[in-house]
């Protein structure tokens, strides 16, 4: 009954066709206000790694090149202007209609959603080194789909850097207004080495990805950029929802800065079989759905933790694949056609969130004192 009610409305309002109209009757909310006692800034970098050719492409001279989104401990905001959730929303709608499986005139008025970050704001002036947590996003997923987390914890004093890993969002818009569209769907449904062969380059790139990251920004302490002065590359947390969990493990792995590990909803099935054997010597924490339609990734999840330092897992009943990033918290539109759980909006911001900072912030306090700080949320 509920369903057929929302298909009345959803067809009344087509037939109106006015976007004001759906905006009153199916609102969606701005982010609420992260709880620490910082304001947040962020900044939009497109970088290029020369060293590394582009292997989407087979265009000559075409090297990796990466937007990358960073949102930090920040000091007053009276120059700046709060970041909208959606930049370039004209041409980032098709993507979140397809994505929700929604029509966008549905959510046209997701482009009026903002954020709690203020664009270009001043870093926060201190001494001590600030911890980098890196984000990777899921696949066909943008760089900021967990901003919620993203602005907690650098309202904790965290600097957070993500990726938008090009070719494998569903699109991303560089500075010049060029675009990388999305090329990796398998279409085919691979199984076997076959599926190893499709999967293991890009995970492999998507893991380069991070590590060019943390080079670029030692990089640029070097050269005696102000903005990354006081950041530390060292010990670095790093986390990711779906294929980014399997980036981040994979990262784990290789690179010895990395001091902690978070899959959201991680998919496992990827994960290399060296790396599932092997195990983690770092702190690992796993927050995931009660169950995937793919026993497989569970089987190897449990593998891995057999076989890590320190390995947990959390599965929550009542939640699904995309509770664990921002797309529920506009509305109970998710919920109402499937794409979220039976947890309220609430429970799941409070899960997730409280298992993000007492990972990365609380588990690791390192006595840093940080100048200046904010009430929360402004």
């Amino acid at each position: 009954m509920k369903l057929r009610s929302v298909f009345v409305v959803i067809m009344g309002l087509l037939t109106a066709g006015c976007t004001a109209v759906i905006s009153k009757v199916l609102p969606l909310d701005d982010l609420q206000p992260p709880a620490g006692p910082y304001r947040v800034g962020t900044r939009i970098f497109d970088w290029t790694d020369a060293g590394r050719e582009e292997s989407f492409t087979e265009a000559p001279d075409d090297f990796r090149r990466l937007m990358v989104q960073v949102w930090y401990p920040a000091e007053g905001t009276a120059e700046s202007v709060r970041q909208p959730y959606l930049d370039n929303p004209e041409r980032r709608l098709d993507m979140v209609a397809y994505q929700s499986g929604l029509p966008k005139f549905l959510i046209r008025h997701m482009q009026n959603v903002q954020t709690n970050s203020w664009v270009d704001a001043d870093a926060l002036a201190q001494e001590s080194k600030l911890p980098v947590v890196l984000f990777s996003r899921g696949l066909s997923g943008m760089k900021n789909q967990n901003t919620i987390q993203a602005e907690l914890l650098a309202s904790y004093g965290r600097v957070v850097i993500s990726v938008d890993h090009a070719y494998d969002a569903y699109l991303t818009i560089f500075s010049d207004g060029s675009e990388a569209d999305y090329r990796s769907m398998d279409r085919l449904n691979r199984t076997g080495q076959a599926f190893w062969d499709f999967r293991l380059p890009q995970l492999k790139t998507r893991a380069s990805d991070l590590k060019f990251v943390l080079d670029e920004v030692g990089r640029l302490q070097t050269a005696g950029d102000p903005f990354w002065s006081t950041v530390s590359t060292q010990n670095v947390g790093v986390f990711g929802h779906s294929f980014g969990g399997a980036t981040a493990i994979l990262l784990a792995s290789e690179d010895d800065r990395v001091g902690r590990v978070m899959a959201l909803d991680g998919w496992m099935v990827p994960v290399p079989p060296e790396v599932i054997e092997a195990g983690l010597v770092q702190p690992f924490y796993y927050l995931g759905q009660s169950a995937w339609d793919d026993p497989i990734n569970y089987k190897k999840l449990d593998k891995m933790l057999r076989r890590s330092v320190s390995g947990e897992k959390h599965l929550v009943a009542g939640t699904k694949h995309y509770d664990f990033c921002d797309a529920p918290q506009f509305s109970n539109l998710a919920k109402r056609f499937g794409l979220s759980g039976t947890l309220s909006r609430d429970a799941l911001r409070t899960l997730v969130n409280d298992a993000v900072l007492s990972f990365f912030v609380d588990a690791r306090q390192e006595g840093e004192v940080l100048e200046s700080p904010a009430s929360p949320g402004q």
